[in-house]
Order: structure tokens, then sequence, then C-alpha cells
């Protein structure tokens, strides 16, 4: 079965989280190691009891096991069972420490909450893999830690080890829940940032409040597609080089794609200097085709900042736009490896023929009937721009003439 993209991440987010515990181990015990070493050499006293001979090979033991781990993860393949070993390897550690370990106490019940801690510890310590089933293994292991040393060094069971029992699980509890969390939240991350893309901010808010899902599909929907095209690209492009055309275009599909953004389009997709933006879809408003058109008028007038910010009059551009309004199959089309959310259908080709006569009448901006239908009436000239019939004309792969109409922009 194929990993999900998200699930690639996760894995090699596991790899490198196994990297840092690895290090963070080997920290730890050359610092516990190298302490132990100055105070057995009578150097410094940071103990009640002085370290021992077993002491000493205890730590040496352990540094030693860290750093084949530590090479071994630095140099070989990473592998996700890899982690089982090395959570069982930490409470091991741990474990023979407590036991062989004469540094520490014992006495008075203090052995009960040394263990517990040292659970506690090194669950949260091995949270830093953020692998759902290495928390589970991880917790299953510390009442096994708790219970063994417990029982084999405990005086008897104290009266508060069932509460120490619940108390650790309930610390347990909230580790899983942490990362399970940590998991879904870079899940959502990823996906609010790809659909980002795509959608303006408020619409992904809307896409997740409604638990929309971004699974292969499409239904039939009335949208408004728009087309844009800047007229003459490829002579402006052959005149500059390759570094500059994609610094402008850059600068060009940002400044556009803020524009839509504001009215609330979706981008379907970039196609060289070529924008194809939906409106209606995913979610549909009653205004979808009044702000396609107010979309394209802003626009225009985008284009006009950015043309004025030349110095050479000559290098100033164009675009064409053509809107349309009709029923298309929307959603996300493609395999499980990679989808596209986009709309397909013969309206989607009207609107794109029509953005292409933009060039043959020398105009900036043509809607269709079927747009210019829902838009009448719903806007006036304050806004900045009208409307009027434009002329008659037979599309290609269409045997009906349809009527465009040109959006004339005027300043505000």
């Amino acid at each position: 079965m194929k990993k999900s993209i998200v699930d690639e991440i996760l894995v090699s987010r596991e790899m490198k989280n196994e990297k840092t515990v690895a290090i963070v181990r080997l920290t730890i015990f050359s610092i516990a190691s190298l302490l132990d070493y100055l105070s057995y050499f009578q150097v410094i006293n940071y103990t009640i009891v002085q370290p021992n001979i077993v002491t000493l090979m205890l730590d040496t033991t352990i540094l030693v096991f860290a750093g084949i781990v530590f090479i071994f993860l630095t140099y070989f393949p990473y592998k996700t069972y890899l982690k089982f070993f090395t959570i069982t390897l930490d409470y091991i550690i741990i474990g023979l420490m407590i036991y062989f370990d004469p540094t520490v106490q014992r006495g008075n019940g203090v052995i009960y909450f040394i263990a517990m801690i040292s659970a506690i510890f090194i669950y949260q310590f091995n949270l830093l893999r953020h692998s759902k089933i290495g928390t589970i293994y991880g917790a299953f292991l510390s009442f096994v830690f708790l219970l063994v040393i417990s029982i084999g060094l405990g005086e008897g069971y104290p009266v508060d080890f069932f509460p120490m029992m619940i108390g650790l699980g309930m610390i347990l509890a909230i580790g899983y829940v942490t990362t399970v969390s940590n998991i879904e939240m870079v899940k959502e991350a990823n996906a609010k940032q790809m659909m980002e893309r795509y959608l303006p901010s408020q619409l992904v808010s809307e896409f997740y409040k409604n638990k929309a899902q971004l699974e292969p599909g499409g239904e039939m929907k009335e949208v408004t597609i728009l087309f844009s095209d800047i007229r003459s690209f490829t002579k402006f492009s052959e005149q500059r080089s390759a570094e500059e055309v994609v610094l402008f275009l850059n600068n060009y599909l940002s400044r556009m794609t803020d524009v839509i953004f504001h009215f609330n389009g979706t981008i379907d997709k970039f196609i060289g200097d070529a924008i194809m933006t939906i409106f209606g879809a995913p979610f549909k408003q009653d205004d979808d085709a009044l702000r396609a058109v107010k979309s394209a008028v802003a626009m225009i007038r985008e284009l006009e900042k950015l043309n004025n910010q030349m110095t050479n009059p000559n290098d100033h551009l164009k675009v064409g736009i053509g809107i349309h309004t009709g029923e298309a199959i929307v959603g996300n089309i493609g395999s499980d490896r990679r989808l596209d959310y986009t709309v397909i259908g013969d309206n989607v080709n009207l609107a794109s023929r029509i953005e292409g006569l933009t060039k043959h009448y020398n105009c900036p901006i043509l809607i269709s009937e079927s747009t210019f239908q829902q838009i009448e009436g719903k806007y006036t000239t304050n806004e900045g721009f009208v409307i009027r019939e434009l002329d008659k004309v037979i599309v290609k792969g269409k045997s009906k003439p349809i009527t465009v109409y040109e959006v004339v922009c005027f300043p505000i």
C-alpha cells in the first residue's frame, strides 16, 4: 500500500527525531559518566554515596550502547521498527542504573518515587519521536518498568502504590493525546498550506468548517470561470534573460493572486503567464459572477500599477480576460498520489475561447451572455465599470452564435 505524502513527511520527521533522541541520549550519558568518573577520582563530590567501580562499568557500558545507536542512525538507513529497540534500550539502561548503581537511594520508600519519576522521564523523552505506536509502546513499558522496579527493590507495596499507577497512567494518556494532536496538526497544517496556494484563507477555513475532504471525485456545479492571459508575452520574454522573466512573472502572478483571493476566487492553475480561476467552487455564493467581473476589473487596475513602475513605456503589458458562467464538473481529479482541484467541461473551453476573443476585439475584458444575465442590475457605475453588448460570434466548437459583452473600465 502506497503511503501518502503526509505519511512520508512523518516518517522523515520520525527519522530526524530519532537522531535527535540519540544525540540527547549520548549527551546526557556522556555528562553523567564524566561526573561519575570525576567523583570516583575525588575531583568533585556531587552524590551522597560516592560512585564505585560498578558505577563506572555501568556508565561505560551505557555510553558505548548510546554511541553505537548514534553511529547506526547516522551511517545506516533508518528503519521504523528501530524505535522499538531504542525505546526498550532506554528503559533497560535506566533500570540497570537503578538496580545496580550504589549512588541511587532506595530506603524509606524512596525507590517508588525514583521508579515513577524515571518512568515518566523516559516516556517524556521518547515523545520526541512523535510516533503514536512508539508512544503506546513507551506507555506499556512505563507500567512494566514501575512494576518491576517496585517489586524488585521495594519494601512491599506502599499504601500509595496504586494511586501512583493511576497518576502515571494519567500522565501517559496526556502524552499520547499530545502526540496524536501534534501529528494531526502536522497533517492539517500541510493540507492548509497546500490549499492556501489555490484558495483564499477565508475559504480554507470554510473548507475545514464543513469538513470537506481532499479525495478523488467531482460533481456538476454552476460556476463562473475566468481566464486571463498576457498579450505578446512571448515577445516580452524574448528580450529578457530567464531570471528576469521568472522574477517578473512571480511578481505579476503574486499581485493577481492577491486580487483574485480578495474576491474569494479559487485559482485552478497557472499556465505560464495565464491564470485560470473559478468562482463558485468549492463553495457557491449568490454573487459569484459579479465577483468574477469585479476581480477582472481589479486585475486590469493592478496591471496598470505594474506598468507605471516600468521605466520604458514600450515594456507596458496588456492582458485579455474572458469570463463565462455555466455548469461544469468540479472536483479533485487525478490519482491517489496526485490530485488537482479543477473544473472540466464544455463551458470551461467556452470561457477560454472568450478570453481569446479579447485580442480580436482589442479590449481587456469580455464576458458571456450567461454571466451578464447574472450580474445585470447588480452593479453601478460607482464601481468603476460599465458593460455594453459587443457582438454575436460563433466560437470554435460551437454551431450557434453567442453574445459577448465588453466590460469597460474607467477611473474612479
